[in-house]
């Protein structure tokens, strides 16, 4: 009744406001922190004027009737429970699925990070091979250039000893 009482104020102060406006300025405060005599005033317009129906119940149904009416029971279980404890086990799935999933790439990155040196230190190994067979083989190439060249100053030491001793 409260509420009624005051939404019938509110609806006065409304209708007097509009009808008002053009003669004079609105007042500065709202209606419930109007002056005592505005209060006074408000209320008793407010009492001889019928208090506005927020709803009123439909002529084909008396009120007793609807009184007596029985809201259906609240499904707490169905409305609350059963949604709250879905969604805890699907958290659950996922932390634990989440879980499983960095446990795997923690994993993973500790067998990449263990196998790194161990994998640098062999293509390393390779390479070093590489460049000593390399390094192998100029050397027998520079040999038989040696043991060549090594011939041809035999040759030329002959040729001229056969020349001067002539």
């Amino acid at each position: 009744m409260h509420v009624t009482q005051d939404s019938s104020i509110a609806a006065t102060k409304n209708d007097n406001d509009s009808s008002s406006l053009a003669s004079s300025p609105a007042p500065a405060t709202p209606p419930m922190y109007a002056p005592p005599s505005n209060q006074l005033q408000l209320a008793t317009e407010s009492l001889s004027k019928p208090p506005i129906a927020i709803s009123q119940p439909t002529p084909e149904r008396p009120i007793a009737e609807i009184i007596e009416e029985r809201f259906p029971p609240f499904d707490h279980q169905a409305e609350v429970v059963g949604p709250f404890t879905e969604e805890s086990e699907k958290d659950i799935t996922f932390e634990q699925e989440l879980g499983a999933m960095l446990l795997d790439v923690i994993l993973e990155t500790h067998a990449w990070a263990a196998a790194r040196p161990k994998r640098e230190s062999e293509v390393a190994a390779e390479r070093l091979e590489q460049d000593i067979t390399a390094l192998m083989e100029t050397e027998k190439e520079q040999e038989k250039t040696r043991e060549r060249l090594t011939q041809f100053i035999v040759r030329m030491k002959t040729a001229l000893a056969a020349l001067t001793g002539l």
